[in-house]
């Protein structure tokens, strides 16, 4: 009987045991399942850093080991050709494989410069993860606790009554406030909470000078949120104060991001940034996006945002606020905005949209935002700048009186440029405005001028071939080029001359001189009518928004010559405008026309002739004048643009005519010979010096009777030798006197003994 119980006892254990087994089988293989597919997606994790270091590591030894193969074939050829006697070009072989082992070694310096900041960047993140997890642990629930204490008694200093705050309670209503934690509230501080946020609202109404609203000043409403860890997030109206800890982690990966310095080991960026964390409360407004599309997106919320401000989108996606609407703000996006779905959080930074500034920024390619685009690393940058800055005062300006020479014959004899200036480069495309703009700056060097390049609506190929040019002649050490290509959205093309201004701002008003181009305007403008089509303000001319005339003239009256007590510096504005079919009579033309202080008009038949640049005499024109002119070249140019004019006009007509009296045709000729002198290369600067000699030397008629085909010729050999006859006519020249009469009469005696050789 005992026998027949205790298998009875036996079949019953393994029959519950069997069907336990069957219940809870799946239920353990879950958890067996999701603890490795834990462990394997950690294991991934590492794997993949690993693996991004390696790949780093690796570039870097590619890199040096083709630095090393080229540097081996040039000391070859080098040692060939010293077998072969040939010492030069052996020298300049061995400059050739220094100038590759320097690119090498910063190349390397770079790539180890953004494996640490990935790879610190990197860890803190893992940090923060697992410091959330262990603070979700039972042993921190006093440390939790601690955290909504301290908010609720730290609530006086970190919650303030904003604008549309008072405007709600103004109107009687109550404001709408939300109180989210971790783990549910406890009715005594919900009580406590209630109490000090009625009376920060009553004091911030009496200290406004409005009536306390009777009854009730808050409706408040409170909400359990796991994801905040620890911690409390409350929000009034459309204001975030956010004292959780997932908040407070957030912010050290985004300093993470943001934060880690080159040259220094990966564990000391970590360390720095953890001590620097900030544990206080952060409150922020947060708005939501209701429409997006072409770049322009509507968003509800954000009562107390500025016009002009910087919003933050998720991820790096930045956003200017330009349309104030009673019930929500019209928003450009300046980057890619694929991933911008209606329902995202956009939250304010307080901060009218802001470039870096200072040297840093020097020898850089950077986009209209003022971030690296050239592959050279982070900038470090002096400060930053508004890029809507109000231009200086009358009362701060003084006259344009200091020359700005640009090494082009045919501008600085006829359309002279001061610093301080803003003359307009205007003509059809392919006529050589940009060209003229790359000699200014490119004849800068060595004359203590700092420029900036805007390159707006560019191909980036053509952006790559000017950077490229600038390097290879030495102008890229003291030049900016800000980029805003074909490629990038209308609010980026917008936004980059005024990114460019705010740039060149910063060096003006520390008393240096700057050049700044804008390539071009036109696009800008399109850009802008774009914009303001999508925000559906009204179209006026030419379907451009009316407000297109303030869009230039307050960018262009940001250039100016500052006075002494403001710092001296100054600003040179080269606006490019392009025009269709030669129309400068235009919408746009016209309006930066009547904003400039002169243009130079390039003509498509000129250009197309052979005369480069391609300057109209006649619609060109500096109304600085001679006041920023140098006085010896005012000296000897002060007729030619009458003389230059006087042919175009007989040119015209002698085509008609078969018999010229000798004086049309003395006048002819000296024309000839005059158009032919002011052609010019690109990239073929002249000095000064050289342009004073040449234009004396024709206009007192000497060349008249040398062929146009050997005009060149001419002009290389006279500068030659009058400079080496005369030094002291170049001492005087550069000094910036006019010439004496008796040094006059010196170089005519030169210039006739040079003619007898010539």
């Amino acid at each position: 009987m005992h026998l027949k119980d205790f298998l009875f006892a036996v079949i019953n254990f393994v029959i519950l045991f069997g069907a336990l087994f069957f219940i809870t089988r799946k239920m353990i293989a879950r958890m067996f399942k999701e603890r490795r597919d834990k462990i394997a997606a950690a294991l991934d994790e590492a794997k993949a850093a690993e693996e991004n270091a390696a790949a780093l590591e690796d570039r870097i030894g590619k890199d040096k080991a083709q630095a090393q193969q080229r540097e081996d074939e040039l000391l070859a050829g080098t040692r060939r050709q010293v077998e072969e006697n040939s010492v030069s070009a052996a020298e300049s072989s061995q400059e050739a494989a220094n100038v590759l082992r320097q690119s090498a070694a910063v190349r390397e310096q770079q790539l180890r410069s953004i494996m640490q900041e990935e790879v610190s960047a990197q860890v803190l993140r893992q940090v923060a993860e697992a410091t959330g997890k262990a603070l979700q642990k039972d042993e921190y629930a006093l440390r939790r606790k601690a955290l909504v204490d301290d908010f609720i008694q730290n609530m006086d200093h970190s919650v303030s009554a904003q604008p549309s705050d008072l405007l709600t309670l103004s109107e009687g209503k109550k404001l709408a406030v939300t109180v989210a934690a971790a783990q549910p509230l406890p009715e005594e501080e919900l009580a406590s909470l209630r109490q000090k946020l009625t009376a920060i609202f009553a004091a911030a109404c009496k200290e406004a000078g409005e009536d306390v609203p009777a009854g009730e000043l808050i409706d408040l409403r409170s909400e359990v949120d796991e994801s905040l860890v620890a911690g409390v997030r409350l929000r009034v109206g459309d204001t975030v104060y956010d004292g959780s800890a997932l908040h407070r982690l957030e912010r050290l990966v985004r300093d993470a991001d943001h934060g880690c310095k080159d040259g220094q080991p990966v564990l000391e960026n970590v360390r720095q940034i953890i001590a620097s964390a900030d544990s206080s409360i952060d409150n922020y407004q947060v708005g939501e996006v209701i429409s997006v599309s072409d770049g322009i997106c509507r968003v509800a919320g954000l009562a107390d945002v500025m016009a002009g401000e910087m919003l933050e989108f998720e991820g790096d996606l930045r956003g200017m606020v330009m349309d104030l609407d009673q019930d929500n703000v019209g928003v450009v996006l300046l980057g890619n905005f694929a991933g911008i779905q209606e329902g995202d959080v956009v939250r304010r930074t307080g901060h009218i949209i802001e470039v870096p500034v200072g040297y840093g920024m020097c020898g850089r390619v950077v986009d209209a935002l003022g971030r690296p685009i050239d592959g050279k690393g982070p900038i470090t940058p002096d400060g930053y700048r508004a890029v809507e800055s109000p231009a200086p005062s009358v009362l701060h300006r003084q006259g344009v009186t200091v020359p700005l020479q640009t090494g082009i014959k045919a501008i600085d004899a006829l359309v002279p440029i001061g610093r301080g200036q803003r003359e307009l480069i205007i003509g059809d495309r392919q006529t050589g405005k940009t060209a003229i703009a790359l000699d200014t700056i490119v004849n800068q060097k060595g004359k203590d001028v700092l420029c900036i390049y805007v390159a707006i609506g560019q191909k980036e190929s053509t952006v790559a071939n000017v950077v490229r040019k600038l390097t290879e002649l030495g102008a890229m050490d003291y030049t900016t080029v800000v980029c805003a290509s074909a490629s990038e959205p209308a609010p980026m093309l917008y936004i980059a001359p005024y990114a460019g201004a705010a740039i060149g701002e910063f060096f003006m008003y520390q008393g240096r001189d700057v050049l700044i181009v804008y390539d071009d305007l036109s696009k800008q403008a399109a850009a802008y009518r774009e914009i303001s089509l999508l925000l559906q303000r009204p179209p006026g001319r030419e379907a451009y928004p009316g407000d297109v005339f303030y869009l230039h003239s307050r960018l262009l009256e940001r250039a100016a010559r500052l006075d002494e007590a403001t710092g001296g510096g100054s600003m040179t504005a080269l606006p490019i405008i392009e025009t269709q079919a030669g129309d400068i009579s235009a919408y746009i033309p016209t309006n930066v026309i009547s904003i400039t202080d002169g243009q130079i008009f390039l003509e498509t038949g000129l250009f197309h002739s052979g005369n480069r640049p391609a300057i109209n005499v006649g619609l060109s024109v500096s109304r600085v004048g001679g006041a920023a002119q140098m006085p010896a070249m005012k000296q000897v140019a002060g007729r030619l643009r009458t003389d230059l004019a006087q042919y175009r006009e007989l040119a015209s007509f002698a085509q008609f005519g078969s018999e010229l009296d000798a004086a049309t045709q003395s006048t002819l000729c000296r024309g000839q010979h005059m158009t032919e002198l002011l052609k010019q290369n690109q990239f073929d600067a002249k000095s000064v010096e050289d342009q004073v000699i040449a234009i004396f030397a024709a206009n007192e008629g000497y060349a008249d009777d040398v062929a146009l085909a050997d005009m060149s010729r001419f002009e290389r050999e006279v500068v030659a030798h009058v400079k080496l006859t005369m030094p002291e006519l170049v001492d005087v020249i550069c000094e910036g006197k006019k010439i004496p009469a008796d040094m006059l009469a010196s170089l005519r005696k030169t210039l006739e003994s040079f003619k007898e050789s010539f």
